[in-house]
């Protein structure tokens, strides 16, 4: 059975993912890019639990940023 998301966590994955978008140096912009990108959304307000949480894997697994194209 799945855990229920609750606005709490939600919040705390929000700003685990500010914190590692900051340590990335990544801008607003490059995040909006890499959800488009891989989600279909442009905000992470728009994710599951799961998803988000997946991006914060990401984030927290990643050790530069982006190319800036």
């Amino acid at each position: 059975m799945t855990e229920k998301p609750t606005y709490e966590n939600f919040d705390n994955l929000i700003s685990k993912t500010d914190t590692e978008m900051q340590r990335l140096g990544w801008t607003q912009a490059q995040g909006q890019e890499h959800l488009m990108k891989y989600c279909g959304v442009r905000s992470r307000l728009l994710l599951t639990e799961e998803e988000l949480d997946n991006f914060l894997l990401f984030l927290q697994l990643t050790d530069s940023p982006p190319p800036i194209p």
